[in-house]
């Protein structure tokens, strides 16, 4: 897998004999360039100055300038200024974008290798090994590209594009401790892209049982034991929600279960991700206006492949287990209908008020599977309601649970991965919405607090020993108008990045 179109490089000697095409340098917004270039070559620091002092470039963030630099037969050939914004507000998240900007600045310009001094020294508070990381995995995620449909043939032929090479300015004796840092981080990438192209991938194209099948293809090169169960399977096993979902489409339901222990006597993570690879909203048929974005809805079993095959590929010696229940919620004479009631795995009993809230029915019956494993503490991400969107729009996930130590981790975890979330809560007077007169529930709650109702009802088929968290990311898993340039439209991949960092910190 390498959907990343840019290899990323440390370079340890001294930048006057680096051998690439240009050197990048930063220019904070006051007008002033990072002052490790005057050390370096007084006379590109001149060239650098001059040009500012003429007004050709003010350092705003995402503003760039290419500068011809007088050379003999070696060296660099070009200086390329990009903005790096005001200096108190270079955080993380900048500093990906502008690892982003520095490869759609080469490709644009024909530069195929690009030395970058901008982690020279700290910035802001961040050091430069985590300038490093940033700047590396924001020219990884903004070289990323989903093109699998574009046609290769005849007028409407895309040019390839080359391969960038980004190399990154270390100390020599801080090289090998890097790249190893680095390694890992690919690592992590690669699972995120994973996430993202099964998230882009049309609903015709990825149905249940072909999710089931990319699990299957990941295990076969790493230490991962893929269970998938069929139809025959589920109903064996009482899983009436997952079925009563799948049952108005020609592609049946699965149950998928993939578990990796390389952890020994270590904790056990369970990690549930609702996999609806279509939603029309059954029935209760959704508006037609952008429901070509319900492909997405599987965007939570998508990060839990992406977020297993990260982990088996870093070979981290933790213990997970994921759990990805996939349907295709389709409207037809077989599909479930407007108060239908199911009995779920647990042997609770289920109202089906409105056949669009499926996503819950089908974690119910995985949630229930996965205290089987014996995990010491589980976590489940839905694209679960729209409600969460209106709530929190698309700069968070919804969080919810009882165990504040547990969800506290999470979100610093997310936090410093720049996966934010935002804790809801679930008082005990919002399970009164979820009365039913015929079922032990409903399955919606009324469209007053939505997305934590949807927490509640999950939170029916937990033990409330185990830590439990529910991850609302219906805001953030697609972003079909994204600005950013290290985010590309469409599916984001959220929630690789926290699980990776989550298991590294509380699972080792």
């Amino acid at each position: 897998m390498n959907n990343a179109r840019t290899i990323v490089e440390l370079f340890a000697n001294a930048p006057l004999s680096w051998s690439c095409d240009a050197v990048a340098m930063g220019i904070y917004a006051d007008g002033s360039p990072q002052k490790a270039l005057e050390g370096i070559s007084a006379g590109w620091f001149a060239e650098v100055k001059q040009a500012l002092s003429a007004g050709w470039m003010q350092g705003k963030e995402g503003e760039f300038l290419i500068l011809p630099i007088v050379r003999e037969s070696f060296g660099p050939a070009r200086l390329l200024l990009i903005g790096l914004g005001k200096r108190d507000g270079i955080t993380p998240r900048t500093l990906e974008d502008i690892g982003a900007r520095l490869v759609k600045t080469s490709q644009a310009h024909g530069i195929s290798r690009l030395g970058c001094l901008i982690p020279m020294n700290n910035h802001n508070g961040i050091s430069k090994g985590r300038c490093i990381q940033a700047l590396a995995e924001g020219a990884w995620r903004g070289s990323y590209r989903f093109d699998r449909f574009k046609s290769k043939n005849g007028e409407n032929e895309q040019p390839p594009e080359k391969s960038i090479i980004l190399g990154l300015a270390v100390k020599e004796k801080q090289k090998n401790r890097m790249s190893d840092k680095l390694e890992r981080l690919r690592h992590i990438c690669d699972g995120q892209f994973l996430a993202q192209d099964l998230g882009n991938m049309p609903g015709n194209w990825l149905t249940p049982e072909r999710l089931a099948g990319e699990a299957r293809k990941m295990a076969e090169n790493l230490p991962i034991q893929v269970t998938v169960w069929n139809e025959k399977e589920l109903k064996k096993n009482r899983m009436h929600g997952i079925l009563a979902v799948g049952q108005g489409s020609a592609h049946p339901p699965r149950l998928i279960i993939m578990e990796y222990r390389q952890g020994e006597d270590r904790p056990v993570l369970a990690v549930v991700g609702k996999a609806v690879t279509f939603d029309s909203g059954g029935i209760s048929l959704k508006p037609g206006a952008k429901m070509e974005e319900m492909k997405f809805d599987m965007a939570g079993g998508a990060a839990v492949l992406g977020f297993i095959h990260a982990i088996a590929s870093m070979n981290l010696p933790v213990n997970v287990v994921g759990l990805i229940p996939a349907a295709e919620n389709l409207p037809s004479g077989h599909a479930q209908r407007p108060g239908d009631v199911i009995e779920t795995a647990s042997g609770q009993w289920v109202e089906v008020i409105n056949t669009d809230a499926e996503g819950r029915l089908i974690l119910a019956d995985a949630l229930h599977h996965a205290q089987s494993f014996e995990p010491n503490m589980v976590i489940d991400l839905a694209t679960l309601t729209g409600a969460c969107v209106i709530a929190l729009g698309h700069e968070a996930s919804g969080l919810m649970g009882f165990d504040t130590q547990f969800l506290r981790k999470l979100e610093r975890a997310g936090s410093q991965v720049g996966e934010k979330m935002w804790r809801l809560p679930l008082f005990p007077g919002y399970q009164e919405q979820l009365k039913s007169t015929v079922a032990d529930m409903k399955n919606v709650g009324g469209r007053d607090a939505g997305a934590i109702t949807g927490g509640c009802f999950l939170s029916r088929f937990i033990d409330k020993k185990i830590p439990w968290a529910h991850i609302d990311i219906a805001g953030t898993a697609w972003d079909m108008g994204s600005k950013r340039p290290s985010q590309p439209k469409g599916a984001t991949g959220v929630g690789v990045r926290f699980l990776c960092r989550f298991a590294q910190k509380e699972l080792v």
